[in-house]
């Protein structure tokens, strides 16, 4: 298994391909303080709908069927439910019930929102429309393939939390995001030896800057397909960043529900 991730790492033209994945992260903390206001909330009506990001690379992302990400200093959670308490002037995205609520400081406006005193810009992703359809089936055996708000959502954090390990040089944080088939073989120091060329030139891959008002573009078109004996969601394609755009190839398998790395 390690000479195939090390294959996957380097490739033959021991040329490396960046490649971050993102797992749902979420403290047992963060359920306190949020049940005080549960029932004066209500789902995220419109006017939160979309991908929002900041210039610090915090990003919320809220669907037209009430699902959420989001990605705010260290705590980010994929897949849970966007709430809003209009009494308390709150926004709360829980996962299985738990998450800590948000002041809304300015609510959405022409494209702009403050939460929790972070300017959020409106922009990337899926309109209301397109985020509501179910995601996409490319075969009744294989995982769904998810929808383009989500998969925006996934690179660009699995790209934001690559940056935090990059730039701190610690591998921790960035290892329990992975796939327990990579966890088990590869320790948060290897995984740091893998990728030293990032961490020794980290200024150069300063990518919550680069990444966070860009949306990616993937081609060819997103697919699942089979990497040893797993179904793998496989992402490829870019962001426009100057002088050279940023180009990436992902490969995820499905763990409880959420999509996780595996390889490159």
């Amino acid at each position: 298994m390690k000479s195939l991730i090390n294959r996957a790492l380097f490739g033959r033209n021991s040329r490396v391909s960046l490649i971050l994945a993102i797992t749902a992260l979420l403290a047992i903390g963060l359920a306190c303080g949020g049940g005080n206001n549960a029932a004066d909330e209500k789902q995220a009506g419109p006017e939160f709908f979309g991908a929002w990001t900041a210039k610090d690379g915090s990003f919320i992302t809220i669907r037209a069927d009430g699902s959420a990400d989001y990605k705010i200093g260290g705590t980010s959670v994929s897949g849970g439910s966007a709430k809003v308490s209009e009494k308390e002037k709150t926004l709360r995205i829980a996962l299985l019930g738990m998450g800590s609520p948000m002041k809304i400081d300015k609510a959405p406006q022409n494209g702009e929102m403050t939460i929790d005193g972070i300017v959020f810009k409106k922009g990337g992703g899926s309109d209301s429309k397109s985020d509501s359809k179910p995601d996409s089936k490319s075969d009744s055996s294989k995982p769904d393939i998810p929808s383009n708000d989500r998969l925006q959502t996934l690179v660009k954090t699995t790209f934001m939390d690559f940056s935090d390990a990059v730039q701190s040089g610690d591998f921790t944080d960035f290892n329990r995001t992975v796939a327990k088939v990579w966890q088990e073989d590869s320790s948060a120091d290897e995984m740091k030896t893998a990728f030293k060329s990032f961490v020794d030139n980290k200024e150069n891959y300063n990518f919550k800057k680069a990444v966070s008002p860009l949306d990616a573009t993937f081609s060819p078109a997103p697919s699942i397909e089979k990497v040893s004996d797993l179904d793998a969601l496989v992402l490829k394609g870019y962001y426009p960043t100057k002088p050279q755009r940023a180009n990436f190839e992902l490969k995820y398998t499905k763990e409880d529900g959420n999509w996780k790395l595996i390889g490159i």
